[in-house]
């Protein structure tokens, strides 16, 4: 187990011998989120430019590893480990060795660090005359850095792009101790050498995993077939081949310190130095072939989520169906399995089918809320489809929450009736989807009296009549739930009403009336409440 904190960059490493582990054998997926995620909301954030999603979301990355420790003092670097890792979270089992100390090393790849990492170090400029188009290649000597790049060609020192020349550098090799990815070093000492499986574990960010159903009411009208979908989000740059994946249902508690590591970026000075007064076109920088024009980062997806590069679209939406998530216990919190390993590739999202119950029993009504001196605008109230989340009603499965689908089939046709959300919702509470305005049923209110009782410490007592007037110009009878809006008010009770009020399932006081055809119905009625 690691001990020792880790550092946001490494220092010399006093060192014999340096291993290198390229990446991860197997690597098993966790994904946690905090809230209920909106699908929708989500993908449209990831065309925003500036929005920085591969620093959102939280993941448990569990990596099995195989390491050659050699025997004395070395420096063993795990690579390939996900852009987003929380340093700080990583442990490290199985290695049978003394650990002096870790760090992660994040040294940008980039145009300004490859000058920085070639300061004394033989390059190749290739210069072309823009008017002419030749071009006529130098070896070179890099003698300073980014922010004033001067360069001994010929055994004359001259500025870079001060030739009135096109200048392209080309480098050979990529300097020690740059890279395009995070690395967690660590520095042993070990009695003896030998082969070992470790495993390596840490916190990661940007994955997120969000829940979505589709309701089909059945030909009965009594019950409707229930399809749960867990859509996968991978916005780091990092994708994970043929992986275990579950992901956590419940509000997990994180603080602050769960960020990752940022990448160490050395800008360069774009024009001339020192006097900036030549005009050319940017430089290119070509390392062993691969070419980055001017100042946009060489494949580091942090920088790249920075500038807006990384996010700008998911490259791939994939979609698998007929297959069953396994749900288990973790503590308080639900934990769903996915049942075959899958690929979590990098800007990639995923669905995977976790839930199909055929026979959800249902009960459809009407709801609005009313609000005291709001009686302006007669109102047309939602559908309201109540579920009961229990074995006999069809369900009896925690439900993570998400937005729910509902179809209808009219005329042998399916037609989409709206959309509802709801939290979080254990065996045993009741599930409410309202699905938007219902059509040819109104409501309208009047406000008859308004007073203020007195004063308690920083509160009024407040006393409300109110007349609710429905109208039902349906071809059926219909039922409706009216909800005082004060009833999350302290102090809340009803003083008197004309019909007989209910305590909703969802523990709410209500009116419910059943309204004939074409008919209506007025609702009279007194509350107090502490405003």
């Amino acid at each position: 187990m690691l001990a020792a904190a880790l550092a946001a960059l490494a220092g010399p490493v006093l060192a014999q011998v340096e291993v290198i582990s390229p990446g991860s054998e197997r690597t098993a997926v966790v994904i946690y989120r905090d809230r209920p995620v909106d699908t929708a909301a989500l993908l449209e954030r990831s065309n925003q430019p500036w929005e920085r999603l591969d620093q959102e979301g939280l993941a448990l990355i569990v990596e099995t590893r195989t390491i050659d420790l050699p025997a004395g003092e070395a420096v063993i670097r795990l690579r390939g480990v996900a852009t987003g890792i929380v340093p700080q979270t990583a442990t490290l089992d199985g290695l049978p060795a003394q650990v002096l100390e870790r760090n992660t090393d994040f040294d940008l790849l980039s145009p300004g660090s490859l000058l920085q990492r070639s300061v004394g170090e033989v390059v190749r400029v290739v210069r072309t005359n823009p008017a002419t188009g030749e071009q006529v290649e130098k070896a070179a000597i890099v003698r300073s850095g980014p922010m004033g790049t001067v360069l001994e060609i010929d055994g004359r020192l001259e500025a870079l792009n001060c030739s009135g020349l096109t200048d392209r550098i080309l480098f050979d090799r990529v300097p020690e101790g740059l890279s395009d990815q995070p690395v967690l070093s660590i520095r042993t000492r070990a009695e003896t050498a030998g082969r070992h499986t470790v495993t390596l574990a840490y916190l990661a960010t940007g994955l997120q995993w969000s829940a979505d159903y589709v309701a089909r009411l059945n030909p009965d009208g009594r019950s409707l077939a229930l399809t749960g979908w867990i859509t996968l989000a991978n916005f780091g740059g990092t994708g994970f081949a043929d992986s275990p994946v579950q992901v956590v249902a419940g509000n997990l508690n994180r603080d602050g310190d769960t960020v990752p590591v940022e990448a160490v970026e050395v800008a360069r000075a774009p024009v001339c130095w020192p006097l900036d007064t030549t005009t050319g076109a940017p430089e290119d920088v070509v390392v062993t072939g691969s070419r980055v024009r001017g100042v946009v980062y060489a494949a580091s997806p942090v920088i790249q989520a920075s500038r807006g590069d990384l996010l700008t679209d998911i490259d791939e939406v994939v979609v698998t169906g007929s297959r069953t998530v396994r749900l288990g216990e973790l503590g308080d919190y639900k934990i769903y399995t996915l049942p075959e390993p899958t690929d979590v590739n990098a800007r990639q999202t995923k669905q995977v089918q976790f839930l199909e119950q055929a026979d959800v029993r249902f009960t459809r009504t009407y709801a609005t809320m009313v609000l005291a001196g709001d009686d302006d605008e007669v109102v047309q109230p939602g559908l309201l489809l109540r579920l009961i989340n229990e074995e006999e009603m069809g369900l009896g499965l925690p439900l993570p929450g998400g937005g729910v689908s509902l179809m209808e089939t009219q005329a042998g046709r399916t037609v989409f009736a709206g959309q509802a959300r709801f939290e979080d919702k254990g065996v045993g509470l009741p599930v409410e989807l309202f699905f938007g305005e219902a059509m040819d049923l109104t409501v309208e209110q009047e406000t008859v009296a308004e007073e203020t009782l007195g004063r308690r410490d920083d509160y009024e007592r407040m006393r409300a009549s109110l007349a609710i007037t429905v109208r039902n110009d349906k071809p059926q009878p219909v039922e409706i739930e009216i909800r005082p809006g004060e009833s999350n008010h302290r102090g809340f009770r009803i003083v008197r009403s004309s019909a007989r009020s209910v305590i909703a399932p969802g523990g709410y006081p209500i009116w419910r009336l059943r309204i004939p055809a074409g008919g209506s119905q007025i609702l009279t009625y007194t509350i107090e409440y502490e405003n």
